[in-house]
């Protein structure tokens, strides 16, 4: 097997070494300048970042001649092989986000200086050729397009480009902005490699197709022998039937890796992406979504065995670059080598020596609080997978509604030991008739880092937005958080995977007839229930690895100092062992650069020590 991808939220594989001020409007005659966001002794932020305020006039601007001509600026640095012309393309605190185009890495620069260093030498090794205006979708052509982020009247030039290079073929993403001279120049640049040049991703699935004409084509046949080589021979081995093994695992299918993915409980997707129809509902119930990732499975032929766990920690070799993992099955292992489909008829246990290996870890396991005399309470305490605490009550006052209608059920408390943040209005969603996965490559074009400075400088208006509903949420006790720096609800998502609900007042001690609270109130409860978050997906992997190999590995989650995803999707720090974090969006868009890390070292365009420092490459 040759890697381990986990589900849920978050997961980790293996894989071998080898083979604003207060006007939030835009001037378009002005430079760019994001301040930094400076700290007062208390940690708090002193001076947001500003904006000086100018209407942008979009009918005095002509897209496709301001995209040719910045396009052409940039193909001239690009053939002179000049790193400093091609820096001089973008804002003086531009941003250039870069999926495994110059280097084997997921890397975000800002500004012109370091964007200049980092092609110092790799400009010319990415031998970047061929820049040809648009994509193969009629559905980013050069247009204006408001910077919401920015302000009401803040408005972009927007360009979407492929090319080639030394890893294979490539698109980018760019959004362009006038600088103080009136030249167009690049507010951020998103640069990734699509396909390997022989290796493309597939885009059908011919398992399926019965339409190649082929003279006594057995269908069924070709689908069994299919899925005993994912069993026997698997290159990834994903652990967790969630939200990311699920995305990981289809992702490597259309890029022919081998891939198994094992599930300890009887369902997959049941822990806790795939286009939902256009009916679907906003808030969706938690089943509904389980039931509709596990349908998924089936439609995308991807290989699951549940009821599936590790018998023992996997031991990597780093001659052979290979894991030696054994599974149990639905019960104590079995001599035989199962063959089976994703849904076992029969209980087994395999061994298996991957290049690649992954593990649980997408599935946190939950943070129970532990306070003293839990014995005490006469009712239950139990755990839960939330980002907040209830205390289930009897309480005076309007009762909750139970499933179903009824209010004759018991009241909840929500307690939060920090303030909460809180999102209303209708939700932002796809439009119909764009396809999935160019909203992805639109989203994707935008560094966190990036985004998070926006956010901080349009707090105002964020929060004038949400005026009406975070009083009345004030008015009911309930303390507003939008994060240390004002990023609000989506950066602190990227950044903690929450951790944003937060109120004040935390549990104490446990009594006879309830839970005493740290401001002193004693609250009756029959039923306490715990919603405190999950252990660290470090902490979760040390089980399963030991502690000498996930020492070794990088933090995991949270924005690094360049605004990218620490410890996910590119080496972990040890061989053959990766990792894959965030939300559905983020699992999509960036599946793609790990199955592409992955098929390079499985056909050895790609040799590392399993450190980001540590690639070699073979091209």
């Amino acid at each position: 097997m040759s890697g381990l991808l986990g589900s849920a939220t978050t997961t980790c594989c293996l894989a071998p070494a080898d083979a604003v001020g207060t006007e939030n409007k835009w001037d378009k005659t002005s430079p760019i300048v994001y301040s930094p966001l400076s700290q007062s002794e208390t940690g708090q932020p002193r001076n947001p970042p500003t904006y000086p305020s100018h209407p942008f006039q979009m009918e005095q601007v002509d897209p496709q001649i301001i995209a040719s001509d910045w396009l052409s600026s940039l193909q001239s640095a690009l053939d002179a092989k000049d790193s400093i012309a091609f820096a001089n393309a973008f804002l003086s605190d531009g941003w250039l986000r870069d999926f495994l185009v110059f280097t084997w890495d997921i890397r975000s620069l800002t500004g012109r200086t370091k964007i200049a260093g980092y092609l110092g030498g790799a400009l010319e090794a990415s031998a970047i050729s061929d820049v040809t205006p648009g994509l193969e979708h009629a559905h980013i052509p050069p247009r204006v397009v408001p910077v919401a982020q920015m302000g009401p009247d803040v408005h972009a030039v927007e360009l979407a480009f492929t090319f080639e290079c030394a890893h294979g073929h490539g698109r980018a993403l760019a959004r362009l902005l006038r600088d103080a001279g009136g030249t167009y120049r690049a507010l951020a640049v998103f640069m990734e490699l699509a396909d390997l040049v022989g290796h493309e991703e597939l885009r059908t699935m011919p398992l399926r197709d019965d339409m190649t004409g082929l003279p006594g084509r057995d269908m069924q046949k070709e689908i069994a022998e299919y899925v005993e080589e994912m069993e026997t021979k698997p290159y990834v081995l994903v652990v967790g039937a969630g939200q990311a093994g699920l995305i990981m695992a289809a992702r490597f299918k259309q890029m022919n890796i081998p891939t198994l993915v094992i599930e300890r409980l009887p369902r997959a997707a049941h822990s806790t992406l795939p286009t939902y129809p256009t009916n679907w509902p906003e808030f969706t119930p938690r089943d509904m979504l389980a039931d509709w990732m596990e349908n998924y499975v089936s439609t995308q032929d991807l290989v699951v065995w549940t009821n599936t766990e590790f018998e023992g920690r996997p031991v990597y070799d780093r001659a052979s670059a290979t894991w030696d993992v054994t599974l149990l099955r639905q019960a104590p292992k079995s001599p035989s080598t199962p063959r089976t489909s994703s849904s076992p008829p029969a209980p087994s246990g395999p061994r298996a020596s991957p290049p690649c290996a992954t593990s649980s870890a997408s599935r946190p396991r939950p943070a129970l609080g532990r306070l003293p005399r839990r014995r005490a309470l006469r009712g239950r305490a139990r755990g839960r997978r939330r980002r907040r605490q209830l205390l289930d009550r009897r309480l005076p006052g309007p009762r909750a509604r139970r499933r179903g209608g009824r209010d004759d059920g018991p009241a909840l408390a929500d307690v939060r030991r920090r303030p909460g943040r809180v999102r209303g209005g209708p939700a932002r969603g796809v439009p119909p008739d764009v396809p999935a996965d160019v909203m992805d490559f639109r989203v994707a074009a935008w560094p966190f880092g990036l985004l998070k400075r926006m956010a901080i400088a349009g707090r105002p208006a964020a929060e004038a937005a949400q005026r009406e509903l975070h009083e009345k949420l004030r008015k009911g006790g309930v303390q507003l958080y939008m994060g240390p720096e004002g990023q609000g609800l989506y950066l602190l998502v990227v950044e903690k995977l929450g951790g944003y609900c937060q109120g004040g007042v935390s549990p104490e001690r446990f009594t006879g007839k309830g839970i005493v609270l740290s401001d002193g109130t004693e609250l009756p409860a029959d039923v306490v229930v715990f919603a405190t978050g999950y252990m660290n997906i470090r902490d979760v992997n040390t089980a399963l690895f030991g502690a000498d190999v996930i020492e070794q590995t990088d933090e995991v989650y949270g924005l690094d100092d360049e605004g990218e995803i620490q410890g996910s999707y590119r080496p972990s720090g040890y061989p053959g062992l990766w990792f894959a974090t965030g939300t559905f969006s983020t699992c999509r868009s960036q599946s793609k650069p790990l199955a592409l890390q992955l098929r390079a070292i499985q056909l050895g365009l790609l040799k590392h020590d399993g450190t980001r420092a540590g690639s070699v490459d073979n091209i």
